[in-house]
């Protein structure tokens, strides 16, 4: 039997025009909310408040109870959210 695959290709805002964050929605992760509501799950470590980012690629986020989250590669997202399910990205190689 012959078999159809199918790819979906999706944009996904840059991360530095966000609207809202969160954290820990997927486990050690840290999720961006995007003005029309679509949300993307990237990978995050905890970090001092004095961390700075060392690239272009990394951003420092800081929650109101002074808890600071990492992530290191803007550029790789790990889940983007479709109604109440998170769905797993897998990059093109």
């Amino acid at each position: 039997m012959n078999e159809l695959i199918i790819t979906i290709m999706l944009v996904i805002p840059s991360p530095h025009k966000m609207v809202d964050w969160e954290v820990n929605l997927v486990p050690t992760q840290v999720q961006l909310t995007h003005e029309a509501g679509l949300q993307v799950s990237y990978n995050a470590t905890p970090v001092p408040c004095t961390f700075r980012p060392r690239n272009k690629n990394e951003m420092v986020f800081k929650s109101p109870s002074n808890y600071c989250y990492s992530i290191d590669d803007l550029s790789s997202p790990r889940f983007v959210r479709h109604k109440n399910y998170w769905h797993k990205i897998k990059l093109g190689d």
